[in-house]
């Protein structure tokens, strides 16, 4: 299911910490871009923190809001595609829920 709206979230920020290499930064809006096709109502907007904690460590946080409804996930994984394609996974399961 999806709502009539926009396939892709229009507004994506994505903030990168010291260390995050520049290239994480389209892979995440790529990823999470489109995300608002599976949205039961429009996403306002995205917005993503990639951050490094520990040397072989990326952790990545992403809220949508979902028409005023806070989205929230999160992920660590020793590479920043892994963590993205984590938060993805679970955003995407999470909007399917929500049509529910």
């Amino acid at each position: 299911m999806k709502h009539a709206g926009a396939t892709e979230i229009g507004n994506v920020v994505v903030e990168l910490g010291e260390r995050v290499p520049a290239e994480a930064r389209q892979y995440a809006h790529d990823k999470i871009a489109p995300l608002s096709r599976y949205a039961p109502a429009p996403v306002q907007f995205a917005r993503a923190r990639l951050t490094r904690p520990g040397p072989r460590t990326i952790a990545v946080q992403v809220n949508l809001d979902v028409n005023g409804t806070s989205l929230p996930a999160q992920a660590e994984a020793a590479t920043f595609a892994e963590a993205i394609d984590e938060v993805h996974d679970q955003l995407h399961t999470r909007l399917l829920k929500m049509h529910n």
